[in-house]
């Protein structure tokens, strides 16, 4: 049993060509970023990708340089609400292939991370980062968590025993929804200096759990965050009175 992809067609296409093409431009289009070490961690954007892919693409477009061979990708729960982290326990489809999930029992913790299956069927924050991985990455063990209600602190410390020099850590997040072009900005460049400055404080992002735990886990491991990009909904495919906001940010060694 595999995963079937729940938002192909809608976030992303679905036919095979059209994807692959779609992620390539993106690519293409993204700037060579410098960045300070070697890379560690990303946060990127879920939305659809005629909104966000080209913000997305600044952070993959760093993985064309690596060959991490596990990815361990954490993303929210928009539909399920529960405690813990829920650990995907079948491999994922996509329109461009198969992605295995690496061995999970061991990951299994009580009180921390479970099987909850519901939380992964519809999720499409995990589901739109995969195309990017399997264009940048080829082939990879999956490590996916969607986050519920959990202790940010706690679930960093067991990760960070589970971090190797093989394995990228993704964090799947959009800023602020809906506010008007100017004030989207502004309070997306208040959560934005936030997690450049370590600040643990009130973060206006839908990931805000995955990033504050990423956040711990680079103060464990000593990694640095270097904004990548920014945009929102507005500067992409949308109109500027209600728009969504986008970063990619890098966590570098």
């Amino acid at each position: 049993m595999s995963r079937k992809p729940a938002v192909a067609g809608m976030f992303y296409p679905k036919n095979p060509e059209q994807l692959r093409k779609q992620v390539q431009e993106f690519l293409n289009q993204a700037e060579h970023i410098d960045t300070h070490g070697k890379l560690k961690a990303l946060i990127v954007p879920h939305a659809g990708y005629p909104y966000s892919g080209l913000v997305a693409a600044q952070g993959y477009k760093l993985l064309e340089s690596y060959s991490f061979k596990k990815v361990l990708l954490l993303g929210p729960s928009h539909y399920q609400a529960f405690h813990g982290a829920s650990i995907a326990n079948e491999d994922f489809e996509t329109p461009l292939g198969k992605v295995k999930i690496g061995e999970i029992k061991s990951w299994l913790k009580e009180d921390l991370i479970q099987i909850f299956p519901e939380a992964h069927q519809q999720e499409h924050s995990l589901e739109v980062q995969l195309p990017f991985l399997q264009e940048t990455l080829g082939e990879f063990e999956l490590y996916a968590l969607v986050l519920g209600t959990v202790s940010e602190e706690k679930l960093a410390k067991f990760l960070a025993t589970k971090i190797d020099d093989e394995t990228i850590v993704i964090v799947s997040s959009d800023l602020s929804h809906y506010l008007e072009y100017h004030k989207a900005v502004m309070k997306d460049n208040d959560t934005i200096s936030k997690i450049l400055s370590e600040d643990y404080g009130q973060l206006d992002a839908c990931g805000k759990v995955g990033i504050k735990v990423l956040m711990h886990l680079a103060e464990i491991k000593g990694w640095q965050p270097q904004l990548l990009d920014y945009k929102n909904s507005g500067d992409t495919a949308g109109d500027k009175n209600r728009v969504v906001g986008y970063a990619a940010i890098g966590y570098t060694e």
